[in-house]
């Protein structure tokens, strides 16, 4: 398969939204379900993601393969932190290679002064914490509220296994 990513226009999130919060949905609603509706959820999440995409160091990269949203993933730099804040992809580009490609790509367009990568997991994501494990990333605590577990690991690390 052929993958390409793109920095979202963060100015015109309105359209694709509905497509974003599809796919976290699908992965999610097996892991994590609110107990909610669709659309309460959906309101509830695009209540928070369009002011948080308005901050300057915060990223949405979009994922696509053939041209069709295949997943995306949004992160934050704060100095020499890289905050991995979510990376969702859909069911049938699972495995694929979408994750190395997506990272090798990124790895060029990080700023130069990133040393140290970051990340949660919630506590049932057992995939989700395999992975960050395998990155080199280690469990250094949790969320406030406990459902996470918070990790923390060189970037160095990481595309050592990536690239």
């Amino acid at each position: 398969m052929e993958f390409s990513f793109v920095f979202a226009e963060k100015h015109c999130l309105s359209p694709i939204l509905p497509q974003l919060f599809h796919i976290l949905h699908t992965n999610m609603s097996q892991i994590a379900p609110t107990g909610e509706t669709y659309d309460q959820d959906f309101a509830l999440w695009r209540q928070y993601i369009v002011p948080a995409m308005e901050r300057e160091q915060r990223q949405l990269v979009l994922m696509l393969c053939k041209g069709e949203l295949a997943g995306y993933f949004q992160y934050n730099i704060q100095c020499e932190l890289w905050i991995m804040e979510e990376i969702q992809i859909k069911p049938e580009y699972q495995g694929a290679g979408l994750f190395r490609a997506m990272y090798q790509w990124l790895k060029k367009r990080l700023p130069a002064g990133v040393i140290y990568a970051e990340a949660y997991s919630h506590k049932d994501n057992l995939k989700s914490q395999g992975i960050l494990e395998h990155l080199g990333l280690e469990k250094v605590g949790e969320n406030k509220s406990g459902t996470s577990f918070h990790y923390r690991g060189l970037c160095c690390k990481l595309w050592e296994k990536l690239c």
